[in-house]
């Protein structure tokens, strides 16, 4: 009885740890969510320099049908305007600045008084068949803005066995996106760019959970990600130089194949004599034929303060190596080389970034509700290449920062 208890205990810690992009853990084995679900949180994000500015609306519902099976399903809305980095260009003293779109001026043409204006809407819908051990989800989704649409399928298995102590996760999930650039000066899917504009990418998990004891876990899980298509950014440009002339002004050129693999190690541990708080450690180690090998550290501090209430800070870094392909700006011909990029996500970086969010649950409100959580929190990331592991002398025309702020409210009847 006593490690059934463990198991449930440590339940609600597991959860976090449980999902990686394109691949969620909606269930654990063997426990049906009996109530109905509803939720909904907003959130805001702005970039610094009146770069991107993105509202977050996403609404969620869960609900069982009979004693073995669960339906959930969500959807979103982002309302997206701001300014995006197009190309990197040098000045007359040779040195590297970045050229954000809406620079010349589109506010009179714009609807949103910028050069980008845009809005993505989502939806995904889920199943999970329950068994004494085991559960099994079929989801998939949608979802569409201006210039791309993607459509999504996905599946998991969580197995418990060894006593309810080692949870074995396995996940499977395939995408299918069509890129339709708004800019047809630079149609991706006319032959002189050799791409027809479709992306199809696969992602597969491999997890483990094993309870260690009363107050502790570690979880560990490998992802392999395989996307096939039009992997470039139609929007941006590369420039090219002999010294300080251009000789040269190309679209974002990437291989049309790529290839991930990526391993995630948490650590969960309770601690009874503070008021059961949590401390979560994970670290993240990725790699691709592109050249790209990122780390990502995360430290999380679960803290309840008060009957309901409970305080997250959170702080996480992250370093990657820049792209074989990629460069501020090209020396020569585009000709000379097979693939090009001057995007500042495939370059060498680091960020910090930290946050903190505030939760308060409510029971006993009312004879139909049986809980109300509410929660809020704030973040705060620091992009810079000084960050990167190991150093970079690429200079902070690049670097920027960005907070988000979010809030939250969720029913179970």
């Amino acid at each position: 009885m006593k490690k059934n208890k463990t198991t449930a205990a440590l339940a609600k810690l597991n959860l976090a740890a449980l999902a990686l992009t394109g691949v969620m853990q909606d269930a654990n084995a063997g426990r049906v969510e009996e109530n109905y679900d509803s939720g909904f949180q907003y959130g805001h994000y702005s970039e610094s320099g009146n770069r991107m500015s993105i509202d977050i609306f996403d609404m969620a519902v869960s609900a069982p049908i009979g004693k073995n099976m669960t339906f959930s399903g969500s959807a979103v809305r982002d309302v997206i305007s701001g300014a995006s980095p197009l190309t990197n260009q040098k000045n007359a003293q040779g040195q590297v600045h970045q050229v954000l779109s809406g620079a010349s001026g589109n506010a009179k043409t714009s609807p949103c008084g910028s050069s980008i204006c845009d809005q993505r809407d989502g939806v995904n819908s889920a199943l999970t068949y329950f068994f004494d051990n085991a559960a099994l989800n079929f989801g998939g989704g949608f979802s569409q803005e201006q210039d791309y649409t993607s459509r999504f399928a996905n599946s998991n298995l969580s197995w418990d066995f060894n006593k309810k102590l080692t949870t074995l996760n396995l996940g499977g999930s395939v995408a299918f996106d069509v890129v339709e650039p708004t800019n047809m000066n630079r149609d991706c899917s006319t032959a002189k760019n050799n791409a027809d504009c479709h992306k199809t990418s696969q992602q597969y998990l491999l997890g483990v959970t094993q309870i260690i004891d009363k107050d502790s876990l570690v979880q560990l899980n490998m992802t392999y990600n395989y996307s096939d298509g039009y992997l470039s950014d139609p929007y941006k440009t590369v420039w090219f130089y002999n010294g300080n002339n251009v000789s040269d002004i190309q679209s974002d050129k990437r291989p049309r194949q790529k290839t991930q693999f990526a391993w995630l190690a948490q650590y969960v541990r309770n601690f009874e004599g503070l008021n059961n708080a949590a401390l979560h450690v994970d670290y993240r180690f990725a790699t691709d034929d592109w050249g790209v090998n990122s780390h990502t550290t995360e430290l999380s501090w679960h803290q309840p303060v008060g009957p309901g209430w409970q305080i997250i800070p959170r702080f996480r870094y992250y370093s990657q190596d820049q792209a074989d392909f990629y460069s501020a700006v090209f020396s020569g011909s585009h000709k000379d080389y097979t693939a090009y990029s001057s995007d500042y996500r495939l370059a060498g970086f680091g960020a910090i970034s930290g946050g903190l969010k505030l939760a308060k649950t409510f029971t006993e409100l009312h004879k139909s509700i049986e809980q109300m959580k509410l929660q809020a929190g704030v973040e705060y990331y620091d992009h810079s290449a000084a960050y990167q592991l190991g150093g970079n002398n690429s200079g902070n025309f690049a670097d920027f920062s960005y907070y988000l702020i979010n809030a939250s409210i969720n029913l179970k009847f």
